[in-house]
């Protein structure tokens, strides 16, 4: 921004007055704009009769008004303010004075250990009284007082001050300026998303045991503050926790809310949005991530480094949420200990998973939806997302069902004649053997899967459209992946070898099995990794079944291929706005 210099009201009245009585001669000496003054016999008999009219006691001098106009270029009054702030005794601290008072101040005053002003003080007399040993009588440096000193270091930058003394960051916190409010112009302008971790404790639904505190995802539009999306899980943050919850964010919510009969109001969220911004979580740098959002168009945007008021809204959701829900629930544990007070959560800790959620939704949508916003005029953020999509349009993909394969994890692999490994598990149907055909010799075809194993899915660059594949087992359907992996990991630090399907296949039922054993265990860690390992993609509590029996070890090269409608969908792209891509 361009600075703008002061004006004739930025100095003290009489000051002001001053400058005008100035101009008044001037104007009248060079007849307001013939710039030339008079001879200097004229200008004393003018300068009379100008001070005779304006009632002015003694008339200035013909070099006091010669001196005037060389400074009264182009006019500007503020040229004829007396310079009296310009005045005064020389600066007690200066020239070599001012050399050492630096010197110790980087020396001592601006250390992390935050030393006191009087540390400083007394060092700087110790170093004039060490020069002043090899200096003349009548050359030595005169010692200024405390009080000079404390003025000088009053008057350093408090922010550099600050940077050196607190560090960096704290000083950035503690003198940031809120240069102006952030303006959303409408509905899936910006999202803000962000994890807790909620202040209740949970219970198994089997056990009745603490299985710890659950984490809770939010997206959240900006403009309107509706809540877009939500996820509530156990396990800890991460890639797959994001692709679930943006995919949930974009999707109508009519399904979602099948599952929660006690919602009375109808949750309206849903679009595609222009920018999300996270925070700097490495979940939100993953590569796959970013991939899926350009390809949907959405520009991701992210905040400086430990800057959460980039994301208030967000932040004032969580506390929202906080002190009208979570805090009134049966097993919190509050924001902190004074808070708590003797309050045993564990031992009040009441609520399932799927409770909680149930609650949580309601809260959402019969409560956060429908509460007047300060920030928001008073409207709720139902009525500001109601009168804003009459006058939007809202943006949703052809297919919804293709969003399960772009916000998805990438890999580039080759088709053999059994099919394609992702993962290690194993993928065939027709038409990806129909595919292979077309292929030149080693090509690699792009792949997207999620952690649901059950099938991946493969993009046909002839056709430039992606297709389901199923695994060849078919009892790979709604296993994880993570818990696959940790089979596979557990067997080869067992055997010191690559194990088999089968032999995967038996230890992830029997991780399964533990897990149920688990839920009853006396340890919260265990019940905690248990409950993880019993939920569903979609966060619901999933049934242990016993594993099918298997008459013959499987050959991947003798498989049939089954014969399964496979499901596709054409590619889009849209790209963000303002992009000069073409």
């Amino acid at each position: 921004m361009r600075n703008v210099p002061p004006d004739i009201s930025c100095f003290p009245k009489k000051h002001g007055d001053e400058a005008l009585r100035r101009r008044k001669y001037l104007d009248d000496l060079t007849k307001r704009g013939k710039y030339k003054l008079p001879g200097d016999e004229d200008m004393i008999k003018k300068l009379r009769d100008i001070a005779k009219k304006i009632g002015d006691a003694c008339a200035p001098s013909v070099s006091t008004i010669r001196r005037w106009a060389a400074k009264y270029i182009g006019q500007n009054v503020v040229k004829l303010i007396p310079q009296h702030a310009k005045k005064g005794r020389a600066a007690a601290i200066q020239g070599e004075l001012e050399v050492i008072l630096e010197g110790v101040i980087n020396k001592t005053y601006l250390q992390d250990t935050i030393p006191a002003v009087s540390v400083v003080v007394s060092e700087f007399e110790d170093q004039i009284k060490e020069r002043n040993k090899s200096r003349l009588p009548s050359d030595q440096l005169k010692i200024p007082s405390g009080m000079t000193v404390r003025r000088y270091i009053a008057k350093l930058d408090p922010y550099l001050v600050d940077k050196e003394r607190l560090g960096k960051h704290a000083a950035d916190k503690k003198h940031r300026v809120a240069a102006g409010v952030l303006r959303v112009h409408e509905i899936l302008e910006r999202w803000e998303i962000d994890h807790t971790l909620l202040d209740v404790q949970l219970v198994d639904e089997t056990s009745g045991l603490c299985i710890g505190r659950p984490y809770l995802t939010i997206v959240l539009d900006r403009f309107s503050r509706m809540v877009m999306g939500y996820l509530l899980h156990l396990s800890a943050p991460n890639t797959e926790t994001v692709l679930r919850v943006i995919e949930r964010s974009i999707r109508p919510k009519a399904e979602l809310l099948k599952r929660f009969p006690k919602v009375r109001n109808e949750w309206w969220a849903r679009g595609l949005p222009a920018r999300i911004v996270p925070d700097n979580a490495a979940e939100f740098h993953a590569g796959d991530l970013i991939m899926g959002f350009n390809e949907l168009g959405i520009e991701i945007m992210y905040p400086a480094s430990r800057a959460p008021q980039r994301k208030g809204a967000v932040e004032r959701f969580f506390s929202t949420q906080n002190l009208g829900l979570i805090h009134n629930l049966p097993g919190t544990t509050f924001s902190n200990i004074q808070q708590r007070g003797d309050y045993d959560s564990e031992k009040n800790a009441c609520f399932t998973l799927p409770q909680l959620e149930a609650v949580v939704v309601k809260w959402i949508v019969d409560g956060y939806h429908q509460t007047p916003h300060r920030g928001l005029d008073n409207r709720t953020p139902a009525q500001v997302w109601g009168t804003s999509e009459a006058n939007h349009v809202i943006s949703l993909p052809v297919d919804l069902d293709s969003l399960e394969c772009i916000l998805a994890k990438r890999a580039s692999v080759k088709v053999h004649h059994y099919g394609i490994e992702v993962a290690k598990v194993g993928y065939h149907s027709t038409e990806l053997a129909e595919l292979r055909m077309r292929l030149a010799d080693g090509e690699k075809v792009n792949v997207r899967y999620r952690d649901e194993a059950g099938h991946v899915w493969v993009h046909d660059r002839f056709r430039n459209l992606f297709f389901k594949v199923p695994a060849k087992d078919e009892r790979m359907a709604g296993k994880s992946r993570e818990v696959w992996k940790a089979a596979e990991k557990a067997l080869r630090e067992k055997y010191n070898e690559q194990p088999s399907f089968e032999a995967t296949h038996r230890c992830y039922q029997e991780i399964m099995e533990d897990a149920d054993e688990a839920r009853r265990s006396q340890t919260l860690r265990k019940r905690r990794a248990a409950a993880i390992a019993k939920i569903d993609k979609e966060g619901r509590v999933t049934e242990s079944t016993p594993p099918p029996k298997v008459l013959a070890e499987v050959e991947w090269t003798g498989d049939s291929i089954p014969n399964i409608p496979p499901a596709a969908f054409k590619v889009s792209v849209r790209r963000p706005a303002g992009s000069s891509k073409p």
